[in-house]
């Protein structure tokens, strides 16, 4: 295959899952955007997170994840605590409504692997899941 077409399946990949994760958390009305719930996903997975952590996760700057935070925050998503290893910052920790946001997104997250998964082996998923990761680690390099 050549190299367009290999990086034209790729962008279509990427760009047709976007699209549905978009339309599914859309379809929830949850009024917040799929960057919300990347961000909700970081700090329910890391302990003691910080926004530092997620600007470095996501590759963002500073003042775009204070956005995003301060959005969540308002919307009582998130809540910060004191960072009990670094006084000079806070810790992210998601509230009760976050956490069911976090339910309603796992049951997205399923119906999606679910849907990108038909009809394939679990060999072709382990294989595809490699051959990602390595591309990821490629360009992040």
């Amino acid at each position: 295959m050549s190299d367009r077409k290999s990086l034209d399946s790729l962008f279509t990949l990427v760009h047709t899952l976007k699209r549905n994760l978009h339309d599914q958390i859309e379809e929830l009305a949850l009024g917040i955007t799929p960057m919300h719930v990347r961000v909700i996903k970081i700090i329910n997975h890391k302990p003691h997170c910080t926004a530092v952590d997620i600007a470095n996760y996501l590759h963002r700057d500073k003042a775009q994840v204070t956005r995003l935070l301060s959005s969540l925050l308002t919307q009582d998503l998130i809540i910060k605590e004191p960072n009990p290893e670094d006084k000079r910052s806070q810790c992210l920790r998601i509230t009760e409504g976050g956490k069911e946001i976090m339910k309603k997104i796992s049951g997205i997250d399923k119906s999606m692997f679910e849907k990108v998964s038909m009809d394939l082996s679990n060999e072709e998923i382990a294989e595809f899941k490699r051959i990602a990761e390595k591309m990821a680690r490629n360009l992040n390099t």
